[in-house]
C-alpha cells in the first residue's frame, strides 16, 4: 500500500501546487453547488472523457463541509472531490452547511433526504456518530462515506459503506519537535493548538514527545511551551504567537492551518526568517500555497509545515472502490509516516533555510518512526485528560498507560 501511496503522492502534490492558488476563494467551478439553508443548485458541466469514466458513469458525489475557503481541511477535501470527478466523471455537489457546527448533523440529513448519492466526502467531525447510525440501521447503506481526519478512536464496525481516513498526526509533530529542538538558537520553542479538542492535542502531544526526545536521547537544551489560541481567528493566531515568541521561542508550531495569516504575522513582525523567527505549518505545504497566492506577509517565516496527506489517501481509497487495487476494506484506515500519510515538507525553502546535518538527522527518525523503533506517545494514549494534562505541562513527564 505504501507503494501505490507513494505514487499517488507525487502526482497529486505536482496538482495541488498548479490548482491551489484557486483554493482560498469561493467556488467558481461548474460543480453543482448547494446551499444547506437554500438547498438551491445548479446544474454541473458535463465532465470530459476519461479512460475512468466508464466505470462510474453516472455516479453522484456529494462534498460536505463547513465553508470552501478555509486554507486548510475544507479546501483539501474540495480538492480531492475535484481530482475524483476528473479521474472517474463524478457528477459532483457541494454543500456548506456554515460556521455554526451544530448545523453539520441536520444540514447532512436534509442533503440525503433531499437527493440520494452514491458518495459522500466529508471531513468526519460532528458527523460521523450519525453516520454510523444511520448506515447500521440500513437508511444510508447504499452510499459510499469516504470522512477523511476521523479520529484514530472511530469505530466503523458493524458496517460496511464507511471508509475512514484517519492521521498519525502525532507522528509528523513528533518530527516536528525534534527538528525546533535541532534548530532553535534561543533554547525556546513553542506549540500553538488552536482548539482544546483531541485531535489537535494528539498533534502537540507529538510536538511534546519529539521535543521531549531530543532533550532526554539527544541531549539538546531546549524548553518548550504549548499554548491554545485564545480564540480560533486570524487575530486570535496572532496574539498567541506573539506571546510565544515574546517569551523568547524562536521557532514555533502552529497547529491551525486555516488562521495561519496571524501566525506568519506575528513571525514577520519579530523580524521573520531574517532574524530567524520561523513557524512550522500544518496539513499542507503552506509555503508554497502562500508563495502562489502572493503578497502575503510573513510567508517566508513558513520554514516547513506537517503534512496530512489527504488527497493521495483519498485517491488511494477510490481505486481500491473502482477496483484498480483491492486491498483496503471499509473501516477506519490510520496513516502515518510509514504510509505517506504524514511527514515534513522537504521543499527547497526547507533546505535552504534547514543544514544539510539536521536533515540527515530528521531524514533518519523519521525512518526509525516508520519501522516501530520509536514509538510516538498520542493523545489517546491516555486514560483521562488529566492525565494529558499532567504530560503537556510538565516537560520531564512520560506516557503511563
Amino acid at each position: 500500500m505504501k507503494k501505490v501511496l507513494a505514487i499517488i503522492l507525487a502526482s497529486v502534490m505536482c496538482l495541488s501546487l498548479i490548482s491551489c492558488g484557486n483554493s482560498g476563494k469561493k467556488n467558481t467551478e461548474p460543480d453543482k453547488k448547494e446551499s444547506a439553508d437554500t438547498k438551491k443548485s445548479t446544474d454541473a458541466e458535463k465532465p470530459t472523457d476519461t479512460g475512468n469514466e466508464k466505470k462510474a458513469a453516472g455516479k453522484t458525489m456529494l462534498y460536505y463541509t463547513a465553508y470552501i475557503g478555509d486554507f486548510g481541511l475544507a479546501d483539501m477535501g474540495w480538492r480531492a472531490a475535484q481530482a475524483a470527478k476528473e479521474n472517474y466523471g463524478y457528477d459532483v455537489t457541494l454543500v456548506e452547511y456554515g460556521n455554526d457546527s451544530s448545523q453539520a448533523v441536520n444540514s447532512l440529513i436534509d442533503a440525503l433526504d433531499t437527493k440520494h448519492y452514491d458518495f459522500v466526502m466529508a471531513m468526519g467531525w460532528y458527523i460521523s456518530d450519525t453516520i454510523i447510525e444511520k448506515s447500521k440501521s440500513g437508511e444510508w447503506a447504499d452510499t459510499t462515506f469516504i470522512l477523511y481526519d476521523t479520529s484514530p478512536a472511530t469505530d466503523f464496525s458493524g458496517t460496511n459503506n464507511i471508509y475512514g481516513v484517519s492521521f498519525a498526526q502525532n507522528e509528523g509533530s513528533f518530527l516536528a519537535g525534534v527538528y525546533s529542538a535541532l534548530m532553535t538558537k534561543s533554547g525556546k520553542v513553542g506549540c500553538v493548538i488552536n482548539v482544546d479538542a483531541p485531535i489537535c492535542n494528539d498533534f502537540g502531544v507529538g510536538w511534546l514527545c519529539g521535543v521531549k526526545h531530543a532533550r532526554k536521547n539527544m541531549g539538546l537544551k531546549v524548553d518548550p511551551m504549548y499554548t491554545y489560541m485564545g480564540e480560533l481567528t486570524v487575530q486570535g493566531d496572532y496574539e498567541s504567537v506573539n506571546v510565544v515568541m515574546d517569551n523568547g521561542c524562536d521557532y514555533v508550531y502552529n497547529v491551525g492551518a486555516s488562521v495561519s495569516l496571524g501566525a506568519m504575522q506575528a513571525a514577520d513582525e519579530k523580524g521573520g526568517y531574517e532574524k530567524g523567527k520561523f513557524i512550522i505549518g500544518t496539513d499542507y505545504d503552506q509555503y508554497a500555497y502562500f508563495e502562489k497566492v502572493g503578497d502575503v506577509q510573513g510567508y517566508k517565516s513558513m520554514v516547513t509545515s506537517m503534512l496530512k496527506n489527504i488527497e493521495p489517501c483519498v485517491a488511494l481509497l477510490l481505486k481500491n472502490i473502482h477496483g484498480e487495487v483491492n486491498e483496503i476494506k471499509p473501516g477506519n484506515h490510520v496513516y502515518g509516516i510509514a504510509e505517506g500519510g504524514t511527514g515534513l515538507v522537504e521543499n527547497d525553502w526547507y533546505k535552504q533555510n534547514t543544514p544539510e546535518d539536521v536533515q540527515k538527522q530528521i531524514s533518519e527518525i523519521s525512518a526509525k518512526i516508520a519501522s516501530g523503533e520509536i514509538k510516538v506517545a498520542s493523545y489517546f494514549d491516555f486514560p483521562s485528560y488529566d492525565d494529558f494534562a499532567k504530560y503537556r505541562d510538565n516537560v520531564d513527564a512520560e506516557v503511563t498507560k
